[in-house]
């Protein structure tokens, strides 16, 4: 345990980090509402704090919608691809809140942490996923589809001599991925298919998986329960060193 790494876990791949130095999110939505995509008292009830950095790890309805209100409300800057920065646009968010990742980049954020966005894979898929390479038109942003994955990005995140690793969904990128190591292995398991046990412990080395994803999330999140989903992995990884994280609530790392 560290006395200085605290993490809360609004659902889906929706985290918060709190530090020695600082606070960080991770794909923060909580709306969780497919028809309005964001609902800002939603917003206003669980996101309270103003994170110095988001990072997104790719642009679907049930990851980035909230951020334009948390961006209005907070003034933070959101570290994303570049399909999610042109969705941002559509909305008007300020250049100054967008930064667009490139695979392999490195980042030192305020607070002493260190990022590297690799590149990653949405589950279903190897393929690279529908992106946008200019904002779309904010009325056709009313319907899921319109919510392109775009790229996709999983997190090496390095702070206060521990190493955190995000995927957001259940599926990797191998020729970037391979050879990882990390303390906490946060990591997207809706809905996992065959062969991801095996792709997951023959290519990233942790200690402890934190399962993220893995709740209903077409329910309001006070309302939200958890699937089946870590139960199943853990019947393929019978050795697997999981940890569930209560919902919406801090807990000690």
């Amino acid at each position: 345990m560290n006395d200085q790494l605290t993490v809360k876990w609004y659902g889906t791949n929706a985290l918060e980090f709190k530090h020695a130095h600082g606070s960080f999110m991770i794909d923060p939505y909580v709306s969780r509402d497919n028809k309005r995509f964001c609902v800002p008292s939603e917003v206003d009830k669980y996101l309270t704090s103003k994170p110095d950095f988001v990072l997104m790890t790719h642009a679907h309805w049930d990851h980035l919608p909230d951020m334009p209100y948390l961006i209005k409300k907070t003034d933070t800057v959101l570290y994303a691809s570049r399909t999610a920065c042109n969705i941002m646009r559509s909305f008007d968010v300020p250049e100054k809140n967008l930064h667009e990742l490139t695979y392999g980049e490195v980042i030192e954020m305020p607070g002493g942490v260190f990022v590297t966005a690799l590149e990653s894979r949405h589950m279903g898929s190897d393929d690279l996923q529908p992106c946008y390479d200019a904002p779309p038109p904010l009325e056709t942003l009313n319907r899921c589809s319109a919510w392109r994955c775009g790229e996709v990005f999983s997190f090496v995140i390095e702070l206060e001599g521990k190493t955190l690793m995000n995927i957001g969904s259940a599926n990797i990128h191998v020729p970037s991925m391979s050879g990882s190591d990390c303390d906490w292995l946060f990591c997207g398991i809706s809905r996992w298919k065959p062969g991801f046990p095996d792709l997951l412990m023959r290519n990233i080395h942790f200690k402890c998986l934190i399962p993220t994803h893995h709740d209903e999330f077409t329910v309001p999140l006070d309302q939200t329960y958890i699937r089946d989903d870590l139960d199943r992995l853990k019947q393929a990884i019978p050795n697997l060193n999981a940890h569930q994280l209560p919902i919406a609530q801090w807990e000690m790392l």
